[in-house]
C-alpha cells in the first residue's frame, strides 16, 4: 500500500491519498462462490450489483442496479436515522434504458417479502438475476416513473471469467468494490418497450457494512473501452475524515486486471441542471464529447467519448444527498410499494 501527499485539481488543501488495498471476494465477505447473491447485509449497510452497456451501433445503452439496502432511498435514509434499519427491508431494481424512443427509468422500492436470496439467484419483486460461471441473466418486470409504463424483457451478459480481486474503499474493511467482469458482452431483448440490441458491457458490485454517507463525502468513477486496448477503470473516493482513496486498473480482452498509473484529473463541466461536479480521470487531454445520461441533485452519470475511448462516468456528492430538500424530492423518482415477489 502506498501513501503520498497530492493536490487534486480543484481542491484547496493538501490531503493524504491512499492507493486502495485489495483482497479476495471471499475474504472481504462479498462472495463465498458465484456473485454473492446469498450474502447477508448488515443493518444500515448495503450491497449492490451494477451492470452497464452500450450497443455496438452507439444508439442505445442501459444501466441496471440491484440493491439490498437501497443506499439512495429516502425511506432507508429516514429509517437508519431512527434505528438500525434492516437492509432487506429496502430493496429495489433500478433499470434505466437510454436510446431513441426507448428511454425509461425504473426504481421501485420493496420490502423483505419481495426479496429472495440464493447462491446463484436474486429476486426482487417480479424481477430476477440468475448467474452462472459464464454469465448473468436479468429478467425484468418493472414499472417506469413517472408515467408507469411497463418495462419487461431479458438482459443477458456473457464473459470469459470473473475477477477474483476486490478493493477496500475506506481503508477500514467496511466498504468494498469488486470489478467482477470489466469485459463482457450484452444481449438486450425487451418486449416492453420493443427493443433488441447487443454490445459491450461491464459488471461490478459494491458492499458496505455502514451507511454510505457516513463513510464518504463524494466519489467519481469511470470505465472506458478502446479498440484493442481492453478496459480501463479509474476510481477516486473522498472520505469523511478528509483522506482520499484512488485506484486505476486496466484489463486485457479476457478481463484479467492489473494496476496501472492513474491519469491526471480533469474537471469536466458540471451537470447542466443540478450542477453536480464531474471530476474525471480519462487519460486524455484533448476535446471530449459528453452526453449526460443522469442529472440529479446529488449524482451524475455521463457517456464520454475521447479521441481514443468511450467511457461511462459517474460522480456522487453525498453531502448533497444528505440535504433535507434532496430527501424530500427523491420519492417522486423512487416510489415504494408493499407486496411479495410476484407483485408487479
Amino acid at each position: 500500500m502506498t501513501r503520498y501527499a497530492t493536490r487534486w485539481l480543484g481542491a484547496t488543501p493538501m490531503s493524504e491519498t491512499t492507493v486502495m488495498a485489495s483482497s479476495t471476494p471471499a475474504l472481504a465477505g462479498m462472495a463465498a462462490a458465484g456473485l454473492g447473491f446469498d450474502r447477508a447485509v448488515n443493518a444500515g449497510g448495503y450491497r449492490w450489483w451494477y451492470v452497464d452497456g452500450f450497443s455496438d451501433c452507439g444508439g442505445f445503452g442501459l444501466t441496471v442496479i440491484a440493491f439490498i439496502g437501497s443506499v439512495f432511498s429516502p425511506y432507508y435514509f429516514r429509517s437508519r436515522r431512527r434505528t438500525q434499519a434492516r437492509a432487506e427491508d429496502h430493496v429495489s431494481l433500478n433499470v434505466i434504458l437510454y436510446g431513441r424512443g426507448s428511454n425509461r427509468w425504473c426504481m421501485t422500492e420493496r420490502g423483505s417479502a419481495s426479496l429472495l436470496q440464493e447462491a446463484n439467484r436474486l429476486e426482487i419483486g417480479p424481477s430476477r438475476m440468475c448467474s452462472s460461471d459464464s454469465g448473468l441473466v436479468i429478467d425484468v418486470r418493472e414499472r417506469a416513473t413517472p408515467l408507469g409504463q411497463s418495462v419487461a424483457g431479458r438482459i443477458s451478459l456473457s464473459y470469459e471469467q470473473i475477477s477474483d480481486e476486490c478493493f477496500d474503499l475506506d481503508d477500514q474493511g467496511g466498504h468494498w468494490w469488486w470489478p467482477i467482469a470489466p469485459q463482457a458482452r450484452i444481449e438486450v431483448e425487451m418486449a416492453q418497450p420493443d427493443l433488441r440490441w447487443s454490445g459491450g458491457a461491464y459488471l461490478d458490485s459494491n458492499a458496505g457494512s455502514t451507511p454510505i454517507e457516513n463513510a464518504f463525502t463524494s466519489w467519481n468513477w469511470c470505465r472506458g473501452h478502446a479498440m484493442n486496448r481492453g478496459c480501463e477503470i479509474h476510481y477516486d473516493a473522498q472520505l469523511r475524515d478528509g483522506s482520499e482513496k484512488r485506484l486505476s486498473l486496466r484489463s486485457d480482452d479476457r478481463g484479467r486486471l492489473m494496476r496501472t498509473e492513474t491519469p491526471g484529473l480533469r474537471q469536466l463541466p458540471k451537470g447542466p441542471i443540478w450542477r453536480v461536479a464531474r471530476p474525471a480521470r480519462l487519460g486524455a487531454t484533448g476535446p471530449c464529447r459528453i452526453q449526460t445520461l443522469e442529472d440529479t441533485p446529488f449524482y451524475t452519470r455521463s457517456r464520454i467519448e475521447t479521441e481514443t475511448s468511450q467511457f461511462m462516468h459517474e460522480s456522487l456528492d453525498l453531502r448533497r444527498f444528505s440535504k433535507s430538500w434532496v430527501q424530500w424530492l427523491l420519492p417522486f423518482r423512487m416510489p415504494r410499494v408493499a407486496g411479495g415477489r410476484l407483485a408487479g
